[in-house]
């Protein structure tokens, strides 16, 4: 016989701000540290991370943007 279900928990009350600066920051670390291997990555054929730590830094500033005009449009 199948438990029953309990009750979706209530949604946790987070400051999206918070995470969405974590998330730059480490994407931004990355990026630096990969920058420093650039030169290895390159030789590998794996410069792709280097591109990609990039782009996770560069999307997390537009999420940060996004994330600022929704909390100005909602007070």
């Amino acid at each position: 016989m199948p438990r029953p279900l309990r009750p979706a928990p209530e949604p946790l009350d987070v400051n999206a701000t918070t995470v969405i600066v974590a998330g730059i920051a480490a994407w931004f670390i990355a990026f630096v540290v990969l920058l420093l291997f650039a030169g290895r990555l390159a030789d590998a054929g794996q410069l792709v991370w280097l591109w990609t730590a990039l782009a996770g830094w560069l999307l997390g500033l537009l999420g940060l943007w996004i994330a600022g005009r929704q909390q100005r449009r909602r007070r």
